[in-house]
């Protein structure tokens, strides 16, 4: 064979592997864009001066890892921070899993064990874990007067006020919705870290995800249940992280944990869940939805409602995650969440 043969046939074979390797990367092409105008259209209707509207909203979706749709209307743009109140409680909760991941808490052991010194914790408490924390069956109050001074005192001092406070029942009989309890567990997460709450969420949660608009403060007293702002597409990036199995913040088996609710068959003490929220369980942060909500999708279903109305919420079903923001109501919030979950089920689901 010539050298030049040797060269036209080199140029042949270059060529193959070439167009195979087009085919392969071809085969990661995004699917077909969907038409979102029916959301735009759910979304556009919640504002207005009506009892059931909003002045504005920033809305974010994530489908299967993508960013495939950002909305915003009304007095809000897509760069809108704003308070998330109990919209936190999820995230503030993946930061507390990261030190069990870590080896430095183990969720079921008393609380006690972690306080030391620092908190005269009473023996009436001696029962209450972290998970019992997190999870809202410690029996510690809903909140508690320190919540509201984020400026004159420490974490510390609230946790120690927290202490001296009433059960509201005995740990692990009932589900009882408590900011307290988170306040608990922020303040152990500085004890084992040796760390402010901010430093150690920014190092654990907000730096990793990039969400550079998620911010509890520099305050002495953070209020971990509901003190965070942040813009939609910074929450997406946390919610994304846990549809897409954990990584870099959790593990899968603890996102698999979040998925089921660690509550069930406890009677309900207080919920703030609004009525028609089919909101069934909760785990570590995350309330689980009735199978219900999401006609057509397998599921779970699992969401972080806040006081506001703010709204994030994974379908692990239909492997999609969104993310409503709103200065509202949590009766404003669900019916929006509601309209635009229809309209991307209708979208995502096969015809």
């Amino acid at each position: 064979m010539t050298s030049v043969q040797t060269f036209a046939r080199s140029l042949s074979m270059l060529a193959v592997v070439a167009l195979a390797a087009c085919s392969l990367q071809g085969s990661d092409e995004p699917s077909p864009a969907h038409d979102w105008a029916a959301l735009s259209e759910a979304l556009d209707n919640s504002v207005g001066t009506g009892d059931a509207q909003v002045t504005g909203y920033s809305f974010a979706l994530n489908v299967d890892g993508r960013t495939v749709f950002e909305r915003a209307g009304g007095d809000m743009t897509q760069a809108a921070v704003i308070p998330i109140a109990s919209a936190s409680k999820a995230p503030a909760a993946a930061a507390l899993m990261t030190l069990e991941r870590e080896g430095l808490v183990n969720l079921d052991v008393p609380v006690s064990s972690y306080l030391g010194e620092a908190v005269t914790w009473p023996a009436a408490k001696s029962g209450i874990t972290l998970r019992m924390l997190l999870n809202h069956t410690s029996g510690l109050p809903m909140s508690s007067p320190c919540l509201d001074d984020t400026a004159t005192i420490t974490l510390q001092e609230c946790v120690t006020e927290i202490a001296g406070a009433q059960l509201d029942f005995l740990p692990g009989t009932r589900f009882g919705y408590s900011a307290a309890g988170y306040q608990v567990a922020g303040y152990i997460a500085e004890r084992v870290t040796g760390k402010t709450w901010a430093t150690l969420f920014r190092e654990r949660i907000t730096g990793p995800l990039h969400m550079d608009s998620f911010s509890y403060g520099d305050m002495e007293n953070p209020r971990i249940a509901g003190g965070a702002v942040s813009n939609a597409a910074d929450y997406l990036r946390f919610s994304q992280m846990v549809l897409g199995g954990g990584k870099p913040v959790l593990t899968p088996a603890q996102v698999q944990a979040l998925q089921h609710s660690q509550v069930d068959g406890l009677p309900v003490f207080f919920t703030p869940a609004p009525a028609g929220a089919n909101l069934v369980g909760y785990s570590l942060g995350w309330w689980i939805s009735a199978p219900g909500n999401h006609p057509g999708s397998n599921g779970p279903e699992i969401s972080d409602p806040g006081l506001l109305g703010t709204t994030p919420w994974i379908d692990f079903g239909e492997r999609y995650t969104a993310v409503l923001l709103i200065n509202g109501t949590p009766e404003k919030g669900l019916a929006i969440w509601n309209a635009a979950r229809a309209a991307i089920l209708a979208e995502l689901l096969p015809q």
